[in-house]
């Protein structure tokens, strides 16, 4: 299995991938907006890595590709 969380900033979302399928994504916008802007039972754990930094990944970049 191939994980990976990605502030993109082509879409300017962090995407949260698994094995070439994209899971959830948050807009940078609603993430600088701080640690309360989302409910906690709404926000998907693998996405809960800090703060926005633009290209930062963390995890698998295979994650991303379509086998």
């Amino acid at each position: 299995m191939n994980v990976c969380t990605y502030d993109n900033p082509d879409t300017m979302c962090r995407e949260c991938w698994q094995d070439g399928q994209l899971l959830v994504h948050y807009s940078a916008e609603l993430l600088m907006m701080g640690p309360n802007a989302i409910r906690s039972e709404y926000y998907f754990f693998g996405a809960n890595v800090g703060p926005w930094k633009t290209g930062q990944m963390i995890g698998d970049i295979e994650a991303m590709e379509n086998k």
